[in-house]
């Protein structure tokens, strides 16, 4: 996000919102209190604002002029206004706005600042618009990209389907009832056959609620519709952001409870669902598959010796590094204590061993915390690997932990790999 613009008329307000944005997004706010202070600065800043915060009534620009100004520079607007008749919304919406409130809300900036925030989340998300109509897509399509979704079309089903295969990335899909071959309700039976609801959200639009089209939407896998006869864009915006807002809650909570409380690294039970899946994958194409066991020597010693703050210290120390040194493909979990494992694909067994090694001397050479007299405390770590795919994640977890107890047993800080390095 580069600089806000703030264009505000009373002084009380406008330190208030400069003060409350800037806090939260730790960038500059500029403010203006007059369409024509905001013209200068234009000038000046060409391309430097990604948000504007506009007052609707400035004392030289009382019918939102401000707003038509901005805009022309490109940059995303929200507008404050201190009263919301019929002609002040409609006149709001006409031009393209992300978002409006009323000043006289208590949680008006709160409300501002989460908005801003969920644009910036909005271009990381990905929405399929759905329709044979050229207008209805031209239509949907525009107002998301007000608020910075990236967007793609289909003209029907199929192609609908065929776009979701090639991006399994999509998070929300907009589609229309009435298409040819396949109407929205058989498209979202369709797509609940792959995408779950934690997944991905559904809208359907209708021309008309005739038969309950509504009812029909919902019980066939969408989680919203939206009739065309009585479209309002703000409605559409609450519908979009509250299908995201679930998808990201949902998201958050099982990511927590997929991560280790302590260091952030998938939990033990994450690990052998989405491990299994890894190895049955890697299986199926042919693919390498290394399972890596590692323990911190002598652990008992530094919580006994130091305390068990200390020892906290040094497992997320040894979290940090596994992460630093994991591929984008690896899963890394903390299995328990002080131990951990890790899976990772593609690797010959020499050059998982090699890069385990390195990873050891680095353990080794690092500190893992600093004690209260500022001594550096070192550590070491022994390392099992299990270079070949198993029958089950268990049994390659087995001969891991084998590899890792005979370097335990072999004097500790040492790599271990299960059969000859010969063999890859």
């Amino acid at each position: 996000m580069r600089q806000i613009l703030l264009v505000e008329g009373s002084n009380m307000f406008g330190r208030l919102a400069k003060a409350k944005i800037e806090k939260f997004f730790d960038i500059p706010v500029f403010w203006t209190k007059t369409l024509a202070e905001t013209e200068k600065l234009l000038a000046m800043a060409k391309g430097n604002f990604s948000m504007a915060l506009l007052d609707f009534d400035l004392p030289d620009a009382p019918n939102g002029e401000v707003i038509d100004r901005v805009i022309a520079e490109g940059i995303t607007t929200f507008v404050f206004t201190a009263e919301l008749n019929d002609e002040v919304r409609n006149s709001v919406w006409s031009k393209k706005v992300a978002d409006y409130i009323l000043k006289e809300d208590p949680n008006s900036i709160d409300y501002i600042i989460a908005a801003m925030r969920q644009l910036a989340e909005n271009q990381e998300s990905l929405v399929l618009v759905v329709g044979d109509s050229a207008d209805y897509r031209t239509l949907v399509s525009e107002l998301l990209y007000v608020r910075k979704f990236r967007v793609l079309n289909a003209t029907d089903g199929k192609s609908a389907l065929e776009i979701l295969s090639q991006h399994p990335e999509v998070k929300l899909v907009i589609t229309d009832f009435v298409m040819p071959g396949m109407d929205g309700c058989t498209l979202c039976q369709k797509i609940r056959e792959k995408y779950r609801h934690d997944r991905l959200a559904i809208i359907g639009f209708a021309a008309k609620n005739e038969g309950n089209i509504g009812a029909r939407f919902i019980k066939s896998g969408a989680n919203d519709f939206i009739i065309r006869q009585s479209f309002l864009v703000e409605e559409f915006y609450c519908r979009v952001n509250h299908c995201m807002e679930t998808l990201s809650l949902i998201g958050k909570i099982r990511e927590g409870a997929n991560r280790d409380f302590l260091t952030g690294l998938y939990s033990r039970r994450y690990f052998f669902d989405a491990g299994s899946e890894l190895l049955r994958r890697c299986r199926e194409s042919g693919e390498r598959l290394a399972c890596i066991m590692l323990d911190i020597d002598f652990f008992k010693k530094v919580n006994d010796t130091f305390g068990h703050d200390v020892g906290d210290l040094v497992i997320k120390n040894m979290a940090r590094m596994l992460r630093e040194d994991s591929g984008n493909r690896d899963i890394v979990a903390r299995i328990g204590g002080e131990e951990f494992c890790i899976l990772s694909p593609g690797g010959t067994k020499r050059e998982v061993v090699a890069r385990f090694e390195k990873l050891r001397r680095k353990i080794k050479e690092t500190p893992a915390t600093k004690l209260q007299d500022k001594r550096p405390l070192f550590i070491s770590t022994s390392i099992g690997i299990c270079s070949e795919i198993g029958d089950s994640l268990e049994r390659m977890m087995k001969i891991a932990d084998e590899c890792l107890y005979k370097a335990k047993e072999g004097g500790r800080n040492r790599v271990e790999a299960w059969e000859p390095l010969g063999n890859n």
